[in-house]
């Protein structure tokens, strides 16, 4: 007899991470008694009925990341300038920290002084969790702790400050000055193209699900957009993407 995978694993709802954990292949009864095998070498692509799946992924095994950012921001050192380019134009990632180590590569491409910004984390009433590992927790719709920034890169605003002038959730600016508590940028494009907004520190109250605690910090309500996770790449336009 046999049984569906989802027979003996259950459903969790609402639940930690220790939690997930434990429910996971790695704990049930059955995996004392399997042999783990480790697949080295895709079969299917060395025969000759799939030699263009091989030339696929070949074509795919050679790509690197500065060859996908050369793609999607080609000549980014002369272009960087053009808010239009930049606005319509970006790379989708699957999480929060493939997105934030490509902003962070395509920032070196881009001449100008660096001003970092330094967020404060603390946990609401909840004294168990030391501020080393909330620093390093990256929540959706959160800025990074760190923020990196120069004039002429493209950012993304995280709030509704003043939707009656377009300054929205998901709005791509470009910098136009950077200060210690205030930074100026303009509306990279749309019917708001030009617009200029001023941004303040913010602070930030977050009671995701997957946390058993009240996480809350203070950082600009913004963040780099030259990558994008595919949640905040829904429902926008772009002439040109990389994945």
């Amino acid at each position: 007899m046999t049984l569906h995978i989802t027979d003996w694993l259950g459903y969790l709802v609402r639940v930690v991470r220790s939690q997930i954990v434990g429910a996971t292949l790695k704990r049930p009864f059955l995996c004392d008694h399997v042999d783990i095998v480790e697949l080295t070498t895709n079969i299917r692509l060395l025969t000759e009925d799939h030699s263009d799946e091989r030339e696929f992924a070949n074509y795919l095994f050679d790509w690197s990341l500065s060859d996908l950012c050369g793609f999607v921001y080609a000549d980014l050192k002369n272009n960087f300038t053009n808010p239009v380019s930049l606005a319509n134009r970006t790379i989708v990632t699957p999480t929060n920290e493939a997105a934030q180590f490509g902003n962070d590569f395509l920032l070196t491409r881009i001449h100008g002084e660096l001003k970092i910004y330094r967020g404060s984390d603390t946990v609401v009433n909840e004294p168990l969790y030391p501020i080393e590992f909330i620093s390093k927790l990256t929540l959706s719709g959160f800025p990074p702790r760190i923020l990196k920034l120069k004039k002429k890169r493209c950012i993304m605003l995280l709030r509704n400050l003043d939707a009656t002038n377009g300054h929205c959730n998901g709005t791509h600016y470009i910098i136009v000055s950077i200060h210690d508590h205030v930074i100026e940028a303009d509306v990279a494009s749309g019917p708001y193209a030009g617009s200029t907004l001023l941004i303040l520190i913010i602070p930030h109250v977050s009671q995701e699900i997957e946390f058993t605690f009240t996480f809350a910090g203070k950082q600009f309500r913004i963040k780099p957009a030259f990558a994008l996770t595919c949640n905040k790449a829904q429902k926008q336009t772009f002439e040109q993407i990389g994945i």
